[in-house]
């Protein structure tokens, strides 16, 4: 099949919510992208809005290529025994759940305890939700975080899903107001213990907006509540991943961060213990999720739960995942103290440089935070941007031209993210920046740099 420019745009941005829908203005989504217009783009992002990259665009026009309706059950069982091989360890089994977005993977546990625990209110404890992906509150309280589902089909954005599912939720904020991680473990064991013998799904984060990690000592403590770890950003070594599932836990991962797929490409790790249970159960439930899930986003194992949905082939998500597992695959490919130690000396080039300058100060607790991701209040006049402020500084950085940069000539950041009456701004490197230096045996920090004299620059041209 040949793939023309259209042909590509039109699948990669099928398959998931408005969020990506290209606006007839600006012929560019919401973050103010277009997935494939990547060349001069310096792309230091780290939510789930990215375009392409050369090679992901390379990856993308030969699944196009060889894509056959046929074969696409086939293509998910590939993809999934590639995911389970990249993360694989002797000692765990995971099966592989599917959904277009990381906030698809909150409505997951709400099913799971649905059908293990049915015609009880479950009690959903959330922790960092100001740091999650923008429809995971609304997800967690059982309601349509979107105008559209995977199916291009119009649905109700804030309503209710089914009464027939009970959600109480429970959120627990990322930071105090001076900007400090707080510490969620005595507000998470409180709740536990206020509720015995109920359903508990229990939300935690390892690598928020911010890099933020929670305790997980307290999954240890409390083995009977059904852990949830958000790593959406996919921003952690394997060897965590195989502790989690063999404590039990559920990994929701997502390929657009981190493995700068094109949006949207979730998924939930879930121990193949779980899975086993939800086999032995009803699996009416699922008709609540016939909106969100089609069967293909769930095992063959769960027939229980396959029929109750469409057998809808969501070709956009197999392309992104296809695109994040090649990238995956080609990261993965180098040692991982190589491309660990790559990160850390980014970091430390990165927040030295912010350091200097009295437009910026790092949020506290940086240290407790993931080497990847660079989070940083902007200053002007000696005081704080605010949320507003800062999404405009934003739109003025992305939407603009840029004079010396190396081979690029437009940058991309992370958005604002709002704690409070209070915002930041972040530079996230991904694993296609990574393995290029790598690859190049050069560590190359001028762009970065230069990068952070533009965001100076825009600062005193916008609020001087």
């Amino acid at each position: 099949m040949e793939v023309n420019s259209n042909n590509l745009l039109n699948i990669i941005t099928s398959g998931c919510d408005e969020r990506i829908f290209l606006k007839p203005e600006t012929n560019a989504n919401k973050y103010n992208l277009h997935p494939l217009h990547f060349e001069g783009l310096f792309t230091r992002g780290s939510c789930t809005c990215g375009t392409l990259t050369p090679f992901g665009f390379e990856v993308a026009t030969e699944f196009v290529q060889n894509y056959e309706d046929a074969k696409f059950e086939f293509i998910v069982k590939d993809q999934t025994e590639r995911l389970q091989e990249l993360l694989k360890n002797t000692d765990i089994q995971f099966d592989v759940y599917y959904g277009p977005s990381g906030s698809d993977m909150m409505y997951l546990p709400l099913l799971f305890q649905a059908m293990l625990k049915p015609n009880k209110p479950i009690i959903n404890i959330v922790s960092c939700p100001e740091e999650l992906g923008s429809g995971s509150k609304l997800a967690a309280e059982f309601c349509y975080y979107s105008d559209w589902n995977q199916f291009s089909e119009r649905i109700p954005f804030g309503e209710k899903i089914s009464e027939e599912i009970d959600s109480k939720v429970f959120y627990l904020a990322a930071r105090e107001d001076s900007g400090h991680i707080a510490d969620r473990n005595k507000a998470i064991r409180s709740i536990i213990e206020q509720n015995p013998g109920e359903p508990i799904i229990g939300n935690l984060v390892f690598g928020s907006k911010s890099g933020i990690k929670d305790d997980l000592q307290i999954i240890d403590d409390f083995p009977e509540i059904m852990w949830v770890v958000d790593m959406c950003q996919f921003r952690t070594d394997r060897k965590l991943i195989h502790d989690l599932i063999n404590k039990g836990v559920m990994i929701m991962v997502t390929g657009s961060k981190f493995y700068q797929a094109p949006p949207f490409c979730g998924a939930l790790l879930v121990p193949h213990h779980w899975t086993k249970e939800l086999t032995l159960v009803s699996g009416e439930p699922a008709k609540q999720f016939s909106k969100l899930f089609s069967a293909y986003d769930f095992p063959n194992s769960l027939k229980n739960i396959q029929q109750h949905l469409t057998l809808y082939k969501n070709e956009g998500l197999r392309l992104r995942w296809e695109v994040a597992l090649r990238e995956m695959e080609a990261y993965m490919s180098f040692p991982q103290n190589e491309s660990n130690a790559l990160i850390r000396r980014w970091n430390q080039v990165v927040t030295g440089r912010l350091a200097q300058s009295d437009t910026f100060q790092l949020m506290p607790n940086m240290e407790l935070t993931n080497d990847s991701i660079v989070s940083f209040m902007v200053l002007a006049n000696g005081i704080a941007l605010n949320h507003s402020e800062l999404k405009t500084l934003f739109d003025e950085l992305v939407l603009s031209e840029h004079t010396g940069l190396d081979g690029f000539n437009r940058v991309f950041l992370g958005q604002p993210v709002q704690y409070g009456d209070r915002s930041f701004i972040r530079l996230a490197i991904g694993s296609y920046s990574v393995r290029r230096q790598l690859l190049n045996r050069r560590f190359e920090p001028k762009n970065d740099l230069r990068m952070i004299e533009i965001i100076e620059e825009t600062v005193t041209k916008l609020f001087a």
